[in-house]
């Protein structure tokens, strides 16, 4: 009896420790699978808001395959692109280059938010004034205007939320 004791007693703490592990191999594959979902999202998604913003992309409905209405609504930058009042909106933008840097990310393997940040900087704006507003934009800024505004480099708190199976981004804050 007391071999059996333990002999079940070793099988018992050997099992426990392998449903353990495997516990924790499985919560770090769904962690680093959210992650690596999230900063896809987040770099293809904050270039289709700069493109946006830039007003290279005028349709918004490419943008609310990354964004939430409500995320779109709040960010005053793509609201004001949006209705073509933007700071790019007197301008025929070309090209773009931008860069994100994701700083931070996290979520828990089961959570449904995550939270990141992210640095955008532009390294590059390719450009010219509108030719139709050249004269009223010099008239009303001075001839300065006629050069492309130039980027401000932004770092911003983001947060996502899993709908229906995948991650979309949530609300959007300058920090």
């Amino acid at each position: 009896m007391r071999y059996l004791r333990r002999f079940l007693w070793f099988v018992t703490v050997r099992l426990f420790g392998v449903v353990l592990v495997g516990a924790l191999l499985v919560a770090v594959f769904y962690l680093a699978m959210n992650i690596t979902n999230i900063m896809i999202l987040l770099s293809d998604g904050m270039t289709e808001r700069a493109r946006v913003i830039t007003r290279i992309e005028t349709d918004d409905t490419l943008l609310r395959k990354f964004f939430t209405d409500d995320s779109i609504a709040s960010d005053l930058d793509l609201s004001l692109a949006l209705t073509d009042s933007g700071i790019y909106g007197n301008y025929d933008v070309s090209a773009i280059d931008v860069r994100e840097d994701i700083q931070w990310v996290w979520t828990w393997p089961w959570d449904s938010s995550a939270s990141a940040t992210v640095s955008e900087s532009m390294e590059s704006i390719d450009g010219s004034i509108n030719a139709g507003k050249r004269d009223a934009v010099i008239a009303q800024y001075g001839e300065g205007a006629v050069n492309l505004p130039e980027w401000q480099n932004v770092t911003y708190k983001v947060t996502l939320t899993r709908i229906d199976g995948r991650w979309i981004i949530s609300g959007i804050m300058k920090e």
